[in-house]
């Protein structure tokens, strides 16, 4: 209101102003109202323009700091732009990548299914969540948690994709570590007793279902406390690694064996079509583990071992039962006070194997 009364009064101020009369007057004010308007207008919009400007400078310069690796593809997933951190993680520079696709990055050793899933979910227009084991520049593998997102224009159409992605190589090898560390054995290398146990439950689970015989032996060392006592815990766990090693040579790779405390190690050998099946395993066990064995110090020590071992489903109907039954007969034979093996068994009690048997008979 104040610039209308300026002007009216600057306007007023001319006398060929007042001779045309208020009509001219009013025409001058209205268009004076209407260039006060459109200069109002335009510094709006040169301000909006200028913070426009500065929020995409802003922008801009997040995306490029961003320690996250970002990378813009068009619809075909050839790439348009990429971050400094997209360098720092492939080794590839701009140059190298753009127009390129992103399949560059591929490690190989994700199925065509994961890929097609994901290229599902983003023709839907959604945003896909995923793991990606990837190859960078100089051939090595690495690990990416990303998150896709499809740019979608005005009409409705995905124009393109923009991928945010982390490396997570040293958090899946730390998961990795820890997984480990909570199912197996240190020393061994060897299914600890929480992982025997998990694994034993599935095959009793599938012996159940096939009707078939399942043997688990309960294998326990003679000898071992003497030479830990004695030579010490270096001798000791070196006894337990040649144990383990031997173990495992004695068995398929389909049968699982597990070290489950101390001096006590475990077997479980899937569908025996006999009882003699596993009698003939065991006196191969005894075998491998009665050969002379070098400690650290060059001394030449020798074990030997109790084994027990129960069939199911003739000893037990779980592998809780199945575990207790050879856990006797284990015993009964260390009671002999000499190693060797025995069958478990409900119906006849525990049995000394016969190693006269001829085919070993089952012993029903």
């Amino acid at each position: 209101m104040k610039d209308l009364v300026a002007l009216h009064a600057a306007l007023a101020s001319y006398p060929i102003i007042t001779l045309l009369g208020p009509v001219f007057l009013v025409v001058a004010i209205v268009l004076a109202v209407y260039y006060l308007r459109i200069s109002r207008r335009l510094r709006f919009q040169i301000s909006l323009q200028e913070r426009m400007d500065q929020t995409l400078r802003k922008l801009s310069s997040a995306v490029e700091n961003c320690p996250a690796s970002i990378v813009i593809t068009d619809k075909q997933g050839d790439i348009e732009y990429i971050n400094p951190a997209f360098s720092r993680m492939t080794g590839y520079e701009p140059q190298e990548v753009l127009g390129r696709n992103t399949r560059i990055l591929k490690g190989g050793d994700q199925p065509d299914e994961f890929y097609r899933s994901m290229w599902e979910t983003l023709m839907r227009k959604e945003v896909w969540h995923g793991e990606f084991h990837n190859k960078s520049k100089d051939g090595s593998l690495f690990w990416e948690a990303a998150s896709i997102s499809p740019i979608i224009d005005p009409h409705g159409e995905i124009t393109h994709f923009v991928a945010v992605k982390e490396n997570i190589t040293d958090k899946k090898l730390m998961l990795e570590r820890l997984e480990h560390m909570a199912n197996f054995d240190m020393l061994t290398g060897l299914s600890n007793r929480r992982m025997f146990l998990d694994r034993l439950a599935q095959g009793v689970e599938i012996a159940r279902r096939n009707e078939q015989r399942l043997a688990l032996m309960f294998i326990d060392l003679d000898g071992f406390k003497d030479i830990n006592d004695s030579f010490g815990h270096e001798a000791g766990d070196l006894v337990l690694k040649k144990t383990a090693f031997r173990l495992m040579n004695c068995v398929r790779l389909s049968d699982m064996v597990g070290r489950i405390g101390g001096d006590e190690f475990t077997i479980a050998l899937g569908t025996i079509s006999h009882y003699g099946d596993a009698g003939q395993v065991a006196e191969k066990i005894l075998e491998a583990l009665r050969r002379p064995i070098i400690l650290p110090d060059g001394r030449v020590e020798q074990i030997d071992a109790c084994i027990g071992i129960s069939v199911f489903p003739k000893d037990a109907e779980d592998c809780d039962q199945l575990l207790a039954a050879a856990d006797d007969a284990m015993y009964e034979v260390k009671r002999n006070g000499k190693g060797g093996w025995r069958f478990a068994s409900r119906s006849t009690g525990v049995r000394e194997a016969d190693t006269d048997w001829q085919g070993f008979p089952t012993p029903d």
